[in-house]
């Protein structure tokens, strides 16, 4: 993808050494179908950016090597101030937007409307006349029933770490105010307690934990049937 030639904004001072940095989520965004979704992006410190070119594109999408002359098409081309629609990927047309209020305070957020399955991906922005060694940053997308399977891996894994967390608060708390106050034939019996009430506590942490991945994709399972068009009789 060749970039487009743009100018530098004038009267504007480089914050830092190395210019504004790229900043983006660390986790995927997720979206419904037939929602929209926002892929974060911004400079830190603020630069305003109304004066350069910024190309959002799909990361993994690259030209047809049988053909020299193809390129890949953008997601959403801004150069001079507006939108660049000719060399727009066509699935996209009408349904992608800047934040064009946020563009001077460094906000190169991108908005797509109407999401749907085939918008998922990895989604690149791309500053070609940014000051500094870093002028891009790769934002992914989750659309459906996988997004919503990422959210209930990331809600099983947090109550697994709770789970963890309530062991050790178990083992250790009487174990040190304990320690104190009692002589060792007592810390040696309440050991052989603890060490039960470790085990009872190592398989009830495994119970649930499986329990909480074999809900989530059979409720999947579930909200699939039951948005299935009954059949007529």
């Amino acid at each position: 993808m060749a970039p487009v030639g743009d100018s530098q904004p004038q009267g504007l001072s480089l914050p830092g050494h190395y210019g504004p940095l790229l900043v983006g989520p660390s986790q995927p965004v997720v979206a419904s179908p037939g929602a929209d979704a926002v892929l974060p992006c911004r400079l830190q410190p603020a630069f305003d950016v109304v004066s350069l070119t910024l190309e959002w594109s799909m990361a993994d999408l690259k030209p047809d090597p049988a053909d020299p002359l193809s390129r890949v098409g953008y997601v959403h081309l801004y150069r001079g101030g507006s939108e660049v629609p000719d060399m727009k990927i066509q699935a996209f047309a009408g349904r992608t937007e800047l934040l064009a209020d946020a563009l001077k305070d460094g906000d190169v957020s991108l908005r797509i409307k109407r999401v749907t399955a085939a918008d998922q991906g990895r989604y690149r922005c791309h500053i070609p006349k940014l000051p500094g060694p870093l002028k891009e940053l790769v934002v992914e997308l989750l659309v459906g029933e996988r997004g919503r399977l990422y959210l209930g891996t990331l809600i099983s894994g947090a109550f697994c770490v709770l789970l963890v967390l309530l062991v050790l608060g178990v083992l250790l708390v009487p174990g040190v105010l304990g320690g104190a106050v009692t002589c060792s034939l007592k810390r040696l019996r309440d050991n052989v307690r603890e060490a039960n009430v470790y085990i009872l506590l190592v398989v009830l942490t495994r119970f649930f934990c499986n329990l909480t991945s074999f809900i989530v994709p059979t409720a999947s399972r579930v909200r699939r049937r039951c948005n299935r068009p009954a059949r007529g009789g």
